[in-house]
């Protein structure tokens, strides 16, 4: 009896707490899958007897923007590009704009930064460059501090995960244009209650990246997503911010699952390439 009855209290709290419309919050909430090999049965034990700790509180995450700099240097970015070679005989315009590095890569696994996350990042130079020291007249990179947070049912933080979103900008060739480069996501640290899992990647498609300046003297622009999982042995809660980044230094939080008075991510039409493949109405 007293196992049913624990099942059933499972049942009444996920009906309560994640109902099937969830497109307020504009996350993607989903069942666990049962036996998932993540979770141990001592974690799926431990729900059971107190799923309030196990819960993600959706109406506690957030994402905080801490602190807005621009570095004295770029250290915390390793750029592994091949020396500044000559790039007049191969280059007979500059308007058409590629990323030469990173298109996806993860911040966080398993709870943890990923190793060597340095050597990762975009840019987005005119086709044919290859080095960032083909280019001349780069800023500083500035740097945004961000702060993710989430409690459970309880209001205990469960995880929380500082990062930093970083570029250099403003690279010209021959005076024209405005590029971009180490464009990076940097995780500073990460903190995970037991029983909950997180995980971070970043994604820069290639259809994102444009030139919103003229064809003679062209200013690239580029989107980033950040995708998040959050999961316990009860549910699994999924979100995506972009971030809207220019190559005169322009920099914008296009769309968030959480943040009031940001375009949803849905509703940008610039981000419609993002979007394949991913549903956000919440159902499950």
């Amino acid at each position: 009896m007293q196992k049913y009855l624990s099942s059933f209290f499972v049942l009444v709290f996920s009906a309560m707490l994640f109902p099937m419309s969830v497109s307020a919050q504009r996350l993607i909430i989903s069942a666990t899958p049962q036996n998932s090999p993540a979770f141990s049965r001592q974690e799926a034990a431990s729900a059971q007897k107190d799923p309030g700790y196990f819960t993600i509180s959706t109406d506690s995450v957030r994402v905080t923007l801490k602190k807005v700099s621009s570095e004295t240097g770029g250290n915390f970015v390793q750029m592994q590009e091949p020396g500044a070679g000559g790039v007049d005989a191969v280059l007979d315009t500059i308007d058409h704009i590629i990323n030469t590095a990173s298109k996806i890569w993860s911040i966080v696994q398993q709870n943890a930064p990923v190793v060597n996350i340095s050597g990762k990042y975009a840019t987005a130079y005119p086709q044919g460059v290859t080095s960032a020291a083909q280019l001349a007249g780069w800023s500083m990179p500035k740097t945004y501090e961000y702060e993710f947070s989430a409690n459970n049912l309880y209001g205990a933080t469960m995880i929380n995960c500082k990062y930093r979103v970083t570029f250099s900008y403003n690279g010209a060739y021959k005076g024209k244009g405005k590029f971009l480069t180490a464009v990076a996501v940097i995780p500073e640290s990460v903190d995970v209650g037991w029983g909950y899992h997180f995980d971070m990647n970043a994604d820069v498609p290639d259809s994102t990246i444009v030139n919103v300046g003229t064809d003679a003297d062209p200013v690239a622009a580029m989107q980033l997503k950040l995708s998040w999982k959050m999961s316990t042995v009860l549910k699994e809660v999924d979100g995506t911010s972009v971030y809207y980044v220019q190559g005169n230094g322009l920099f914008n939080e296009i769309a968030s699952p959480w943040q009031k008075g940001v375009a949803r991510l849905q509703d940008v039409k610039a981000a419609q390439p993002l979007l394949d493949g991913v549903s956000f109405d919440g159902n499950f």
